[in-house]
């Protein structure tokens, strides 16, 4: 009995020590983010706000991250706290375009230096970069892009400036878009794991990794049908940058592998085929700049004298309206699920909050519902619509502005919308529903597991351990065709078509902002400011002022993001650690063991695009 009690004694001993010293670690870390928050006020204080000259300068357009509508803070995630993992830098595209569209016109600046290779976004929202670029270049300033490497976004942006210039290992790599999905039919099979798909919509080709071994004709079809037309515009806007013959961009992917047989300098073939202007290193390309814009320490070791993006609008006066009237703007963007709003995730929790917050404030006179998202889940995004109902039933306009991507549940919550707006490249429509649910009887039928039991009604016998029952399989169809059935309905009703006229452009299939036109999915072209000019012009406004509702960080996650930012804190991990983290930390879940079903109205088809 003593040897137990001891056994036990030790354990709480060290599990109490361990406690004390997790409490007491936490605590100095907090205590020394305060105190050097203080010491940072107080400094702030005494200190005068320094003026930001960008005379004889040159505007260095370096973004690294993402291009985002809307940046949201987050808690940090568990893979940052614990492994370090860094944060994804965002960047709001509105700044972006305001920074270049103030370069244009800015007469002290003496150049623009743009590198957009380590700048993610979609489409769209590249096209928009790159004639803000296009406009600089045209106002007779001088615009250097200069790259590792050049992929389809950053070659279409970079290939309207003045100069272009590739490193000596670099290489061009605009070469078109791929779509490649892996499908596990067979993986399945063999691990003796069943999955039931629930599908409405014959181009639904979300749950296709599942039921396929190869792309469906249908999948093919929407894709060509999306990407082709894109890529005709892209290649063309490059070979007009570039002065090149129609057709070059084209040949170039077409012939690039047999290219390099020959010659296996990436950057030569680009310089012989006046894709770029010069191949140059590092060291070369600073002392080029030197030569042409030298620094006031006349230090041919250093660049010129520069102003980042983010200094530079600080610099740019927004002219403030002191109307009373608002012109609200709430952002959809991320996948829909429930939950809070963080980076790529549109948490339905955060929008309908700021949804209630538009709808508590009588100047806010319309709303424009900014959609930056390839959908999510059935329910999530009806608890958005709901909120949505009600600020309209207070009898104020409601506009959407689509993005880079307003797909499946980005659909369905446009479907209140007094009018819709995209861009040419948007990626939109997927109007369909599936729904997917794994179930165990394969994997225990041959390890030998039996499951057997009572239930006290019909309806609790199931469980996933056991064959689906055809009275589920067909309970659940119908419940995925039920809400297919309304989705079409909703999108019918908005857009004043038929029912059977939505059903047609349905099914699932993701269409081009253009086409969409067309299809009469939208009712025009245009951008952000477009819409918030339709959403006074529906609310009758002649003058008013923009606000925009987003994410506030509590108390507690400002803290834990300034210890993060300020002390980049980490634990050393084995590498079979860190990748357990990261599963843990995975913020798509979409078939979540906690739900008997998932059904989901999500844009696969936009999940797997290669951007090369």
């Amino acid at each position: 009995m003593s040897k137990v009690q001891s056994v036990w004694s030790k354990a709480d001993k060290f599990l109490s020590l361990s406690r004390k010293l997790i409490v007491n670690t936490f605590t100095v870390i907090v205590l020394i983010v305060i105190t050097f928050t203080i010491i940072g006020g107080i400094s702030s204080f005494f200190t005068s706000e320094e003026k930001i000259e960008t005379d004889g300068k040159i505007l260095w357009f370096k973004p690294i991250g993402v291009v985002v509508d809307s940046s949201i803070d987050s808690t940090p995630s568990f893979d940052a706290l614990v492994i370090g993992g860094t944060t994804v830098k965002q960047h709001e595209l509105g700044d972006l375009i305001k920074v270049l569209n103030s370069a244009a016109k800015d007469e002290n600046l003496s150049a623009v230096y743009l590198n957009v290779s380590e700048l993610g976004m979609y489409y769209s929202s590249a096209f928009e970069i790159a004639n803000a670029v296009k406009n600089i270049r045209d106002s007779g300033k001088e615009v250097i892009a200069y790259a590792e490497t050049y992929g389809n976004t950053s070659y279409l942006i970079s290939s309207q400036a003045s100069k272009v210039m590739i490193n000596e290992y670099g290489m061009v790599n605009a070469v078109g878009f791929s779509r490649k999905r892996e499908f596990y039919k067979d993986l399945y099979e063999n691990i003796n794991l069943n999955f039931n798909i629930f599908v409405a919509g014959d181009f639904k080709s979300g749950p296709e990794p599942f039921t396929r071994n190869s792309m469906s004709d249908e999948d093919k079809l929407a894709w060509n049908d999306f990407a082709n037309p894109l890529w005709l515009k892209m290649t063309s806007m490059m070979e007009s940058g570039r002065d090149l013959p129609i057709g070059t961009m084209q040949k170039y992917g077409d012939t690039l592998w047999e290219m390099t047989i020959e010659n296996p300098e990436t950057a030569e073939i680009a310089l012989e085929l006046d894709l770029v202007d010069m191949v140059v290193t590092r060291e070369e390309l600073r002392q080029w700049m030197f030569e042409k814009f030298p620094n006031e320490e006349n230090d041919k070791n250093k660049f010129p004298d520069s102003i980042s993006i983010y200094k530079y609008l600080s610099t740019i006066e927004d002219v403030e309206s002191d109307s009373q009237n608002k012109i609200a703007i709430v952002n959809v963007e991320g996948t829909i699920v429930t939950g809070e709003a963080a980076y790529n995730v549109a948490g339905s929790d955060t929008i309908v909050k700021n949804i209630r917050n538009a709808i508590k404030d009588d100047s806010v006179k319309a709303l424009v519902l900014r959609v930056n998202s390839p959908g999510g889940d059935v329910w999530a995004s009806e608890l958005i619509t709901n909120a949505l109902s009600e600020f309209k039933s207070s009898g104020r306009p409601i506009v959407t502005s689509m993005g880079d991507i307003a797909a499946s549940g980005g659909v369905w919550v446009t479907t209140l919308s007094d009018e819709i707006l995209a861009k040419e490249e948007t990626i939109t429509g997927s109007i369909g529903v599936y729904g997917i649910i794994p179930t165990l009887d394969g994997i225990y039928e041959w390890a030998g597991i039996q499951v057997d039991g009572v239930s006290s009604t019909k309806a609790g016998e199931w469980d996933e351990r056991l064959p689906m029952p055809e009275y589920v399989t067909q309970s659940i169809q119908a419940s995925v065709d039920n809400i297919y059935d309304k989705f079409v309905s909703k999108v019918s009703d908005n857009r004043g078509m038929s029912y059977r006229e939505v059903l047609s452009i349905a099914g699932g299939r993701i269409w081009s902002g253009e086409k969409a036109l067309k299809l009469g999915l939208v009712d025009k072209i245009g951008d952000l400011d477009d819409a918030i000019k339709s959403a006074a012009s529906f609310a009758d406004l002649d003058d008013y002022k923009v606000v925009t509702y987003s994410k506030e960080m509590d108390p507690f996650e400002k803290l834990l993001s300034e210890l993060i930012d300020n002390f980049g804190g980490k634990l050393k991990l084995s590498n079979e650690a860190r990748v357990f983290s990261r599963i843990v930390n995975s913020q798509y879940k979409f078939i979540n063991p906690d739900k008997k079903i998932n059904t989901a109205i999500y844009c696969f088809e936009c999940e797997y695009f290669n951007t090369k």
